[in-house]
C-alpha cells in the first residue's frame, strides 16, 4: 500500500470492516472529537482539514494492528 492511497474513504472502509467507531479512535489514538469531526467533514465545509502523511501513517498502523490482533 502506498501512503497516497490512504484517504478518508479508506479509513471509513477500514472502520466498517473492523467495527471501529469514532469513539474508539478518540480513545485508542487520543484524538480529540472535534479533530475527527473536522477530518471526516465533507470537502465543502470551511473547517475541513486534510490528512497529513503522519496522520495517514497513524491510521495505517492502527488498522494494521487491529487486523493482526484479529488474525486477519
Amino acid at each position: 500500500m502506498n501512503i497516497e492511497d490512504i484517504n478518508i474513504l479508506w479509513i471509513e472502509e477500514q472502520m466498517k470492516e473492523l467495527g471501529v467507531k469514532r469513539k474508539d479512535l478518540t480513545k485508542d489514538l487520543l484524538l480529540d472529537r472535534s479533530y475527527l469531526s473536522r477530518l471526516f467533514s465533507s470537502d465543502d465545509k470551511p473547517h475541513k482539514i486534510q490528512l497529513t502523511k503522519q496522520t495517514k501513517a497513524l491510521f495505517y498502523y492502527y488498522f494494521l494492528a487491529h487486523k493482526l490482533k484479529k488474525g486477519m
